[in-house]
């Protein structure tokens, strides 16, 4: 079924008000030239005196997103069903209104995925009403913001000093997953399993690993729930539950799997626990995403985000849909140049500049759904220091997750400059 701009306006949204004849049109469009445009879901095509035709109501959306940048006639669609861009509230939380925001320029990017890393050893970011200690305790620690990030320094809970933390209740959460919604955007939660539960194991350390402690050897690395313990399934199938109830049904639902050293959980018991979970989640309706090395353990039935940039083949032989977001390229709290005030505190990772995104070529294979970049937190303490970091590489990277043509970078950088003076956004090159 065909719709069009003319019947479709209602419940079209003018997120930004974009004056101007010439505007900055980003991710470029595309052309079809004569062939018939791909019917996928967001393809879209304006007519020389302006009219708009679209298989689905993203499309018109869409397409209304290029016309308030002053794009004219075009026959556009995306590459990827995966455009995403993730944020991580646990090291440093982000309140309703910084998401929001965060999602009305993805939406004008036309990016459709936000995934809020919502669990890690720094913070419990949900309430979870059957364990109210998540959030109570979990949400809260030691306010070392002052101060440049050093993990073991943190101490989770209130009465340590100056507190500093925050959650989003279930209504709020619910909130933010209904205005994403409307911008066709779908919020991927992530409650990271099973390693990553420092925050989890100071609430409740009858889920712990024997001999933890939260003062000495608890932390990256070591603050893995017991696998071995019965508690800990019935832990995280509770809190998915509670999860779910949030969602619409279809929601993917990020569960971890990273990062868990094996003398606390070998391979093979990650493989069984993990394998519990993801089947848990997709039995009712939800899909399963999970980090690469739970592939690798040999967990099956879900998406796969690749962080790791050299197991591509490794993957794609297990036959699961992948996601790109490999650190070399789409890790957008590493440094973007080599002054003091992007690489404090970052000495080991590589710099990864706007031209690096912008060239970055995905192999062509039909396992690969699409691109994903990252904003990890331990150095993003404030909004403007979230905006700093993302932009304009999320230019980039909407970019190459749309599929726009290659075009020339200095072309690119001129709409990519426009367009975040509109926005009111960091532009650097």
């Amino acid at each position: 079924m065909s719709h069009s701009a003319k019947t479709g306006r209602a419940w079209l949204f003018a997120i930004f008000s974009l004056a101007g004849a010439a505007q900055a049109i980003i991710p470029a469009p595309q052309s079809v030239g004569s062939s018939p445009l791909p019917t996928v879901p967001g393809a879209y095509t304006i007519s020389p005196d302006g009219e708009v035709t679209a298989a689905d109501r993203v499309g018109l959306f869409y397409a209304e997103c290029t016309r308030r940048q002053g794009g004219a006639a075009a026959a556009d669609f995306p590459r990827y069903s995966w455009r995403g861009l993730h944020l991580d509230v646990s090291r440093h939380f982000f309140p309703p209104q910084e998401v929001r925001r965060l999602l009305d320029i993805m939406s004008e990017l036309k990016l459709n995925y936000l995934h809020m890393h919502l669990t890690d050893g720094p913070g419990w970011r949900l309430e979870i009403k059957r364990y109210p200690k998540l959030t109570e305790v979990g949400a809260w620690r030691l306010d070392l913001t002052h101060l440049p990030w050093d993990w073991p320094k943190n101490r989770i809970g209130r009465g340590h000093g100056k507190d500093y933390g925050g959650f989003y209740t279930q209504e709020e959460f619910r909130e933010l997953v209904a205005y994403a919604a409307e911008r066709h955007i779908t919020i991927v939660p992530e409650v990271d399993f099973p390693g990553h539960s420092y925050a989890t194991l100071v609430c409740y350390p009858e889920l712990a690993l024997p001999g933890f402690d939260p003062m000495t050897n608890g932390f990256r690395g070591r603050d893995c729930l017991d696998l071995q313990n019965p508690l800990t399934l019935g832990f995280a199938k509770h809190v998915l539950d509670e999860l779910m109830s949030l969602l619409p049904p279809g929601t993917p639902i990020h569960l971890g799997g990273d990062e868990v050293e094996t003398d606390c959980a070998t391979h093979e018991q990650q493989r069984v626990w993990m394998q519990q979970l993801v089947d848990y989640t997709n039995e009712r309706g939800y899909p399963a995403v999970t980090w690469d090395e739970a592939a690798l353990c040999g967990v099956r039935g879900q998406t796969v985000m690749m962080w790791h940039t050299d197991v591509l083949p490794r993957l794609l032989d297990t036959g699961l849909p992948i996601i790109l977001c490999p650190n070399s390229h789409f890790y957008f709290n590493f440094p973007q140049n080599n002054t003091p005030q992007e690489t404090a505190g970052r000495e080991d990772t590589p710099i990864i500049t706007e031209r690096d995104v912008f060239d970055y070529s995905a192999p062509d294979h039909p396992q690969i759904l699409g691109l994903h970049a990252t904003l990890w937190s331990e150095h993003i303490v404030t909004p403007q220091q979230l905006h700093h970091m993302a932009f304009p590489r999320v230019f980039a990277l909407a970019e190459r997750a749309w599929g726009s043509p290659r075009r020339p970078f200095d072309q690119y950088r001129r709409d990519a400059a426009r367009l975040a003076e509109q926005l009111g956004l960091p532009n650097k090159e």
